[in-house]
């Protein structure tokens, strides 16, 4: 049997490795399609906690019944940029303060997370009188009772406050066990973070808000 040109036996070993190219290629552009995905996954829940909705669990009692602690619930983060919050929707929010204390009279923000019910609105002044809440043009002027459904507890005697343009009165539905408003002042629409419109968790629990 003749032997082999020169050179010949190593161009066949090197033909005998090009098979192993197309998988090698292949594990490569699987990982970059998966880190393509991973990343406009991780893009997509960025983009729509901090601009469309987000969840938050309730961790005290203060809006029993509507949500209770442990109750899990959606905020949309984009209705405040079509309208202007209404009486008797339910908002989440930074109180103003400073670090984790919500106080009254002051510019900053706290670092806590609140979920009140919006109960006075820019211009009206509000009132807590004999387990009631007024609202009035003045104080003591055209004023009405707040019918309020979601409400429980006694609501103590508070007021009046006049509530300045671009803020809101904020009050848990839980008068008795509820740091709002009443203590911490009107909340400016700037520390608006969202619109709680739907409770998710616990499934027997599901209900809109």
């Amino acid at each position: 049997m003749a032997a082999p040109a020169d050179g010949q036996e190593g161009a066949e070993r090197v033909e005998l490795r090009f098979p192993a190219a197309p998988r090698e290629q292949s594990v490569v552009t699987s990982l970059l399609e998966l880190l393509v995905v991973v990343a406009v996954a991780l893009g997509l829940t960025w983009v729509i906690q901090g601009y469309v909705v987000k969840s938050y669990r309730i961790p005290t009692g203060s809006m029993r019944t509507t949500v209770d602690v442990g109750d899990r619930i959606l905020a949309a983060r984009f209705l405040g940029w079509f309208s202007d919050p209404e009486r008797g929707d339910v908002l989440v929010f930074h109180p103003p303060g400073i670090g984790t204390v919500a106080q009254r009279n002051v510019r900053t923000e706290a670092s806590v997370t609140f979920i009140k019910r919006v109960v006075g609105l820019p211009g009206e002044t509000v009132q807590g009188l004999n387990d009631r809440v007024l609202i009035c043009k003045a104080p003591r002027v055209a004023c009405h009772v707040l019918h309020e459904p979601y409400a429980s507890g006694v609501t103590s005697d508070f007021g009046p406050i006049t509530v300045p343009r671009g803020s809101y009165l904020m009050l848990g539905d839980n008068r008795q066990s509820s740091e709002d408003s009443r203590t911490w002042g009107p909340l400016p629409r700037r520390n608006i973070i969202g619109t709680a419109i739907v409770r998710y968790w616990p499934p027997h629990r599901f209900g809109i808000l």
